[in-house]
């Protein structure tokens, strides 16, 4: 069998995980400890072996944000989850340039900037492809930053398939990878956790 490795732009996922569930009371909270396994097992005869879940840290500033706080906690408590690592970026706040303090309640005073989610995925992706420690790498993102990452993936001899949310657009990106999935509501609804599981 294949060995299949997914690598997660977890901002990316999670805004597109959002939209597909906005007309609805709440997006559903997944079961994280088989989403992952699920997506690979969508292509037949590839075994699971880890993932990769990258995701910004919000700077000092933004951690008063509580809806930003909460999200980086939950998401660092992936790390003790089975087969998963979680890579962190940078989240960094910016004031807009009128001469206004930046006020976290007030989102004019301010924009964000997402570091280091693209960089650290394009490493461990390519680095691990490198020693060959996967046949298929499995990325979870809708973003064309990485169309090199994919044409140099397929270089050294790996097969990529790209992992969107209903509604993301891949026009771009199915040129570029060997395969793509488009994971949707009924896929989604046989991973939500149930109350008795564990956080994650």
């Amino acid at each position: 069998m294949l060995r299949g490795m997914v690598f997660v732009d977890h901002m990316n996922f999670d805004i597109a995980l959002r939209s597909l569930y906005q007309d609805e009371s709440q997006t559903p909270k997944l079961n994280y400890n088989t989403l992952f396994s699920g997506v690979v097992s969508l292509i037949p005869n590839v075994s699971y072996l880890k993932t990769f879940i990258f995701a910004p840290k919000p700077d000092d500033f933004l951690m008063t944000d509580v809806r930003l706080n909460g999200y980086y906690k939950w998401v660092q408590g992936f790390k003790s989850s089975k087969y998963l690592d979680v890579i962190d970026g940078r989240y960094i706040a910016r004031p807009v340039d009128n001469g206004m303090p930046m006020n976290i309640d007030d989102h004019k005073t301010y924009y964000k900037v997402e570091k280091g989610t693209d960089i650290n995925l394009a490493v461990h992706a390519l680095t691990k492809a490198h020693f060959n420690a996967y046949d298929i790498a499995f990325i979870m993102s809708a973003d064309t930053d990485y169309l090199t990452v994919y044409q140099q993936l397929k270089q050294i001899g790996k097969l990529v398939v790209v992992v969107a949310v209903k509604g993301q657009n891949l026009g771009k990106i199915r040129p570029e990878v060997d395969d793509f999935l488009i994971l949707d509501k009924p896929f989604f609804n046989n991973l939500i956790r149930q109350k008795s599981q564990g956080t994650h």
